[in-house]
């Protein structure tokens, strides 16, 4: 689809250059002696760049078409200004061919061109690569203030890029006496002249503009026009991505018109900008941004960093306490303005707070830090909340608590949200459940980054926290199955979820061997052979693989100089924690690896915790199966044996693989079309009784390897990493 669409992409743009080529020559020819529509060409150039925007090169073409003295319509003019579309930054050396096109003179374009170029310029002030470049050409633009037809945009322009140092007396006279002879055109005038008084309030105007057209505003000429050009501009920066081209945007939401709840947090917006300095509006590059940083005025309202990526990059790297300071005070306001108008009957107000915890989560994940305001509020908030909304919003902040007393967190924080999100369902306990996942890794993370310090009994927060996500886990898993409820799609299957959990362990749990800070522990024994005994060969494989991780991390912890206690009577991990997880291994791989699933005879093994009376009850059924399938002399009878029934051969989740591992193996072997086949599952004893028929001749040993390999290249690699960790003669190979 991609390619179609680039392909399309590149069609429209061949088709362009082709009709601005063909303008170019038929512009400068008088209407009578050409042959050519030029409203067609027209149209068809304004069709193509409003679909795919106009390249660089193409527009400077353009520009000139139109600037330069020719023999086109007014119509077909207006056509092709109101359709430049470029689909990049538009160049400084455009924007002075633009500038200089402007004047009276006889060579100049129409006073209506003339005007369409300058509402262009308005329209991609967001989107010039330099826009200072504005600011280097303003004397130019106040000359021309007393050409009337120019006075409405020229205004407008001039009133976004006046800055202190544009106001000086004689502009001020200037426009005084513009104002004075005005007439109709005085609201453009008393505009700007308001844009002045902001840099310098004693400007008296008097009585002018007493017509009652003093509070006029510049409106943004064409919203939807800036709207689809920055799609177009999106799309292009995307194509430039998946090509590898590197780039440094940024973002502006421009002069689309925004939703009232989105009108919550203003645009960013530098009114006063001190002589040498700069804005962040002003910034169109990482080098600008470099080399300016030292020199960059704060927006009006400090809060617009919240949905400006630089200017949070600003506030990163600079950390202001001026800014901060303004930052956290409105969002004190904002907040405390919620609570008192709780219960009012106000549809937007929900909708506001939503917006600004999502803007406050951008925020905090640049930052990775949660203002102590939002923290106050999250704890006020929490006490009355009904659990569900916000609910993503909620969770996503408070991925990012830093790590204090695990009592403090659990009272303040903690219970709070369990006691509002949990209920009957099994996606409350999911979903709190992923967010203890995400916990764990950040606080893994922070715990990494301190130095390591000795080891000691005492648990730690990040280990006390572990332990009651496990707990929090083994509720989900013990949830019944049959009680589903509507949200159950959205956070996905529980088990999945508490796989998650332990890969996310397992992860923190590779730095222990290093870092003081982290402490092994054991995941709870009912999980894990609950788990060990779902129908899925997926989770299978995702909890081999986290039990591998664990036992690296066991084995390198063991033997870590990092870790050595000063007292060498005393173990880093004791010995009863170390045989239960060996016991957790073991039992895996009696099931899956030796075909002796179940049993307590070898050393750590477990039996997976099932009692002996159980085992007994379940041998004598399977008894009872095989005798009862003796009975029918089915030829194709199978004789099944209870501690091999969770093998790779005969596991509910690895059977089918299994089948379809072995018919690989025969067809490697070249197996003909009347010779015996594999046709039950795989053991040593039908590996034999194949061979005397005239079938394959495979090793036991051999089949499970390939069947290893069979799973690594299925994409389940957990198992083959278990037991390549776990088996000497496996570790040997």
């Amino acid at each position: 689809m991609s390619s179609d669409a680039d392909r399309r992409g590149e069609d429209r743009s061949r088709s362009l250059q082709d009709a601005v080529e063909h303008l170019e020559a038929v512009a400068h020819v008088p209407p009578k002696q050409r042959h050519t529509n030029v409203s067609d060409l027209a149209k068809a150039v304004a069709s193509d760049a409003y679909e795919s925007g106009i390249q660089p090169a193409t527009l400077d073409r353009l520009i000139d078409i139109i600037t330069k003295p020719n023999h086109l319509d007014q119509t077909t003019i207006t056509t092709l200004v109101k359709n430049l579309y470029p689909v990049e930054k538009v160049s400084s050396s455009i924007v002075t061919k633009v500038v200089g096109c402007l004047g009276p003179s006889k060579g100049k374009p129409s006073p209506a061109t003339q005007a369409l170029l300058l509402r262009w310029l308005i329209l991609n002030y967001e989107f010039l690569e330099d826009a200072s470049h504005l600011s280097k050409l303003y004397a130019v633009f106040f000359n021309h203030l007393d050409m009337i037809s120019l006075r409405r945009p020229l205004c407008h322009l001039l009133s976004m890029i006046t800055r202190r140092k544009h106001v000086k007396p004689f502009r001020i006279q200037a426009l005084m006496e513009l104002l004075r002879n005005g007439g109709e055109e005085e609201k453009e005038l008393l505009g700007l002249l308001r844009v002045f008084k902001n840099y310098y309030p004693d400007i008296i105007v008097g009585d002018v503009g007493a017509s009652g057209r003093t509070k006029f505003f510049f409106k943004h000429p064409d919203p939807e026009w800036s709207s689809h050009l920055k799609v177009i501009q999106d799309m292009n920066l995307e194509r430039s991505v998946a090509s590898g081209a590197s780039t440094f945007q940024v973002v502006r939401r421009g002069g689309v018109k925004r939703s009232k709840v989105e009108s919550v947090i203003p645009d960013v917006q530098t009114s006063r900008v001190q002589s040498h300095h700069t804005s962040l509006e002003e910034l169109r590059s990482a080098n600008d941004f470099v080399e300016r940083l030292e020199k960059i005025e704060l927006p009006d309202q400090i809060i617009s960093a919240f949905g400006d990526p630089l200017a949070q990059k600003y506030l990163l790297l600079v950390e202001p306490e001026a800014a901060t300071r303004r930052l956290e005070d409105w969002l004190e306001s904002f907040f405390n303005d919620e609570f008192e108008r709780v219960g009012e009957d106000d549809d937007d107000r929900p909708a506001a707070l939503s917006y600004v915890l999502s803007v406050t989560v951008e925020y905090v994940r640049y930052t990775k830090r949660i203002p102590d305001v939002v923290s106050s509020f999250i704890k006020t908030y929490l006490r009355s909340w009904d659990g569900k909304d916000n609910r993503k919003q909620i969770l996503d902040l408070l991925e990012y608590l830093s790590i204090d007393s695990w009592d403090t967190l659990r009272a303040e924080f903690l219970e709070p949200l369990e006691d509002a999100v949990l209920d009957h369902t099994v996606s409350s306990k999911t979903a709190l459940l992923d967010f203890y996942s995400r916990l764990i890794r950040r606080w893994g993370v922070i715990s990494r980054a301190r130095p390591s310090i000795p080891t000691s009994g005492e648990p730690t927060p990040l280990n006390r926290l572990i332990t009651h996500a496990e707990l929090l886990s083994l509720s989900t898993l013990e949830h019944p199955s049959a009680v589903t409820d509507d949200d159950t799609e959205q956070y996905g299957p529980s088990t999945l979820s508490v796989l998650q959990l332990y890969s996310t362990l397992a992860g923190v749990f590779s730095h222990a061997p290093t870092n003081g800070n982290i402490r092994l522990t054991v995941p709870l024994a009912p999980t894990v052979y609950i788990l060990v005994f779902t129908p899925a060969i997926a989770h299978i494989s995702l909890l081999s693989s986290t039990l591998g991780s664990y036992k690296s991390a066991f084995e390198a912890s063991l033997t870590s100089q990092t870790l050595q206690s000063p007292k060498p009577t005393e173990s880093l991990y004791p010995p009863k924690l170390v045989g239960q997880f060996n016991g957790y291994v073991m039992d895996v791989c009696n099931l899956l690896w030796r075909n002796r699933g179940l049993n307590i005879d070898d050393p750590n093994a477990l039996g997976c915790l099932i009692p002996a009376s159980t085992v007994r009850v379940l041998t004598e059924y399977v008894h009872e199966l095989n005798e009862a399938m003796k009975g029918l002399r089915r030829e194709d009878s199978y004789h099944y044996n209870l501690p091999a029934m969770f093998s790779l051969s005969h596991h509910v989740a690895l059977g089918n693989i299994s089948a379809a591992c072995f018919a690989e193996i025969e067809r490697e072997k070249n197996v003909e079309e009347g010779q015996a086949r594999m046709r039950k599952p795989v053991t040593q004893k039908a590996l034999s009784a194949l061979e005397k028929e005239g079938g394959v001749k495979v090793s036991w040993q051999d089949y499970r390897l390939k069947m290893l390999d069979w799973l690594d290249e299925a994409g389940t690699q957990g198992i083959g990493k278990l037991m390549r960790t776990t088996m000497k003669a496996l570790r040997k190979d």
